[in-house]
């Protein structure tokens, strides 16, 4: 092969490589735009809907019932037969006072999905209830967010909570669901 149709192949081949690249990157770019995860807003206070926990059809609800003690706790949840086979089940307490909330942390954790890097605010503290004992409450919510929110003041407010963990821990664990006043977009 002459030497001019090998240089000429081989300017061809950069060519080629530099019109792909130029075209690939781009796509990839704006693919990734337009699909990358989006994150839940901050949450609020002074929603005035509906603050609880969506139900998704008239098969799955949303059973509700007053936070026992945490001593009584598990044994009130695994006592309890929902309605409905697949019906969600959550507690429903009034919490605020700040001199009842101890021990509050909040973190910003970063994992690898499916979907690329997702980050994650987590928030846990501990809840005195002077009549019913102690909870360990928990609240995550994707993305990057102030949690000062959940640090309680003189109000008082309705949150959804769900057991989770195992009977043995002490004290039993809770996750915030819904809180009264903050439309529940996560």
């Amino acid at each position: 092969m002459p030497a001019w149709v090998a240089r000429s192949l081989r300017v061809l081949g950069i060519v080629i490589t530099i019109a792909l690249l130029g075209v690939v990157i781009p796509c990839v770019l704006v693919i990734g735009l337009l699909f990358r995860p989006s994150y839940p807003p901050q949450p609020k206070f002074g929603y005035m809907g509906e603050w609880r926990i969506p139900q998704i059809s008239h098969v799955f609800g949303v059973e509700e019932r007053p936070l026992p003690s945490a001593e009584d706790l598990w044994r009130d949840y695994e006592e309890w037969q929902p309605k409905t086979e697949h019906a969600r089940r959550v507690y429903v307490a009034r919490l605020g006072d700040a001199s009842r909330q101890l021990a509050f942390r909040t973190s910003t954790n970063k994992g690898d999905t499916p979907l690329g890097a997702q980050q994650y605010t987590d928030v846990h503290f501990a809840y005195v209830d002077p009549t019913n004992g102690t909870y360990a409450i928990s609240w995550e919510l994707r993305g990057k967010h102030d949690a000062s929110f959940l640090r309680f003041d003189t109000n008082h407010r309705l949150y959804q909570l769900q057991p989770y963990g195992s009977p043995d821990d002490k004290p039993p664990r809770l996750s915030i669901q819904a809180i009264e006043g903050i439309k529940p977009d996560f």
